[in-house]
């Protein structure tokens, strides 16, 4: 364990106080324990510094803050110019910095991130036996599964994740990098071996303010700000941000290229046929052309097996184990199938909470209706404290999708629900399709069910795996796959069918 005169060293800060041996860092007043540095970050609801007698209370020995020490301070005290960068580089440091021991796998984009990582993660199992993710839905370890609270948790517990993966005899994590981890530093001094670029449209506007903000803190994956540059950029060429990102790289990085249009990619589809229980594909590559199958079903996914794929070639995963892995990959919540045997209904549920991914699971619904011959139904909401602005667009994309939209209630946290639905309907009064408005998620998913005829297919997005819902300041069991089955359990009863 270094000594805390070390670890001020290591992030040019102003230590005072006595030296002891650092033992770890975190944020959390409640995780501190003898030998920890309690980091006292700014926050939007809440200051950090404000917890610092309870992180005394329960053992810290110093705090890291951006602040001078208080007179007659009893502890120690770290002045640095950034706590959030100092906090990743503390956690890095004081867990033996395990991305420089791993193969590192950064996916950061608006949409497919989870997805891409779930990919690699089971190629990678194929290849070598081991393997590691960490994201949105879980962190996983080999078979060593734990949910996740955020896409990208602060540093010290990425550190750790990445540390544990390390000891386990893993060599490759895949990991989810958000825009927000990116802007407060939870990944900072990390190496990566590879970073992918899925793409960007409007989402976290709340927290970034523009567009323009939002791409810059993607940008620090690629441009050497978060501390290296990635050895390996996949990037997306259908996306007009990629040249940019070339860009910024300006030649420090090796690039490597996927597409479902651009002819010039590096790795491109060939071929793709789409049925209700997955895909086949063919893709270009350097490698000639590979044949895969694919539980998941869309053009979107296409485009996360493109970028899993360009990545596992360009660090020399053997093609067969790229196969197994996309064979074999099943990601909750994304446009997850949930129908019975004996429903001549796709019910499908759906993580869609942006207009973009709205727009391209209800076209990937389309596409499987048209083989059935029936509608496309679709039932969303909007979340509370977010990005206002994205509301009625994301209508839009669901109405311009859909044969019939019923609009409900998502997450409302601390908005009041109506006034979420109030702002999300002039969307879809601007389209003019057929449209209901059920502010009771349970009631809208049942009178979708109802509501479908045979071959119609029934899209749940917003929620995807999630298995709450937040209303104001309660958190209450709620799972859109669950309530989906029900109703359909209900429809065969009504129907005289037996129940499974």
């Amino acid at each position: 364990m270094p000594a805390l005169h070390a670890v001020a060293a290591a992030v040019a800060g102003c230590v005072s106080g006595e030296s002891f041996e650092v033992r770890d860092i975190t944020c959390l007043a409640g995780a501190c324990q003898p030998g920890s540095i309690f980091a006292a970050l700014p926050g939007t609801r809440a200051d950090g510094h404000d917890f610092i007698p309870e992180a005394l209370s329960r053992g810290a020995q110093a705090i890291l803050s951006e602040r001078p020490a208080p007179p007659d301070f009893p502890a120690a005290w770290i002045q640095v110019a950034d706590a959030r960068r100092a906090l990743g580089q503390v956690a890095a440091l004081l867990y033996g910095h395990p991305s420089h021991h791993l193969h590192v796998i950064g996916v950061t984009g608006t949409n497919g991130k989870t997805t891409t990582t779930y990919l690699l993660y089971e190629i990678f199992r194929a290849a070598y036996g081991h393997a590691a993710l960490l994201g949105t839905i879980e962190q996983r370890i080999d078979d060593d599964r734990r949910p996740s609270r955020l896409t990208t948790p602060e540093a010290p517990e990425v550190q750790a994740f990445l540390r544990r993966a390390c000891d386990s005899g893993c060599c490759h994590a895949a990991i989810e990098v958000s825009s927000i981890g990116l802007d407060r530093w939870r990944v900072a001094d990390m190496r990566f071996a590879a970073a992918i670029f899925t793409n960007l449209t409007q989402d976290h506007l709340d927290y970034h303010g523009t567009m323009e903000r939002y791409f810059d803190a993607k940008l620090r994956l690629f441009d050497g700000r978060n501390g290296e540059v990635p050895g390996i950029a996949v990037l997306n060429t259908d996306d007009a941000c990629t040249p940019d990102i070339i860009t910024a790289i300006n030649g420090r990085a090796r690039i490597v290229t996927y597409a479902v249009h651009d002819p010039g990619a590096e790795v491109r589809l060939a071929r793709l046929d789409v049925h209700t229980r997955g895909m086949a594909l063919s893709l270009h590559t350097p490698h000639g052309t590979l044949d895969l199958t694919t539980h998941l079903v869309g053009t979107p996914h296409a485009y996360n097996i493109l970028a899993a794929t360009a990545t596992a070639l360009a660090l020399d995963v053997p093609t067969d184990a790229i196969l197994a892995g996309v064979a074999k990959t099943v990601v909750p919540g994304r446009f997850e199938v949930v129908e019975g045997s004996d429903d001549n209904l796709l019910v499908a549920v759906d993580y869609a909470h942006t207009p973009d991914a709205l727009a391209n699971v209800t076209a990937t619904a389309r596409e499987l209706a048209r083989l059935r011959r029936g509608r496309v139904i679709t039932v969303f909401g909007c979340g509370g404290d977010r990005d206002r602005t994205k509301r009625p667009l994301m209508a839009e994309a669901a109405a311009q999708g859909s044969d019939l939209t019923i609009l409900t209630s998502d997450n409302p946290r601390r908005e009041a629900p109506e006034r979420i639905l109030d702002d999300t309907e002039v969307g879809l009064r601007a389209v003019g399709k057929p449209y209901h408005r059920i502010l009771d998620r349970r009631q809208a998913i049942a009178f979708a069910v109802q509501t479908a005829q045979p071959g119609d297919v029934v899209v749940i997005a917003g929620k995807g795996h999630e298995t709450y819902q937040i209303l104001n300041h309660l958190t209450i069991h709620f799972d859109d796959r669950e309530e989906a089955r029900q109703a359909l359990r209900r429809l065969r009863s009504d129907k005289g069918t037996p129940m499974e």
